[in-house]
């Protein structure tokens, strides 16, 4: 399951950051690292960007970037 597929209000635990390894470093830097638990927050009106958190962190990912990263409940 992808990060973009779960639902409002939803939790899952990050299994793989599909990016070059400067993106996955950003990310992983605001908490988005394997084994982490996200929840995905809320989404915008026209389904993009989606606001999740991790750790201490809230980012907004586009739908095209948080379906690159894999995620199991």
């Amino acid at each position: 399951m992808f990060l973009s597929e779960l639902r409002d209000n939803q939790s899952g635990v990050i299994s793989s950051l599909n990016f070059d390894a400067d993106f996955a470093r950003r990310l992983s830097d605001m908490g988005f690292c394997n084994g982490e638990k996200v929840q995905k927050t809320c989404t915008a009106a026209f389904g993009s960007p989606m606001l999740y958190s991790a750790k201490d962190s809230e980012v907004a990912l586009r739908r095209c970037d948080a379906s690159r990263i894999e995620v199991t409940l």
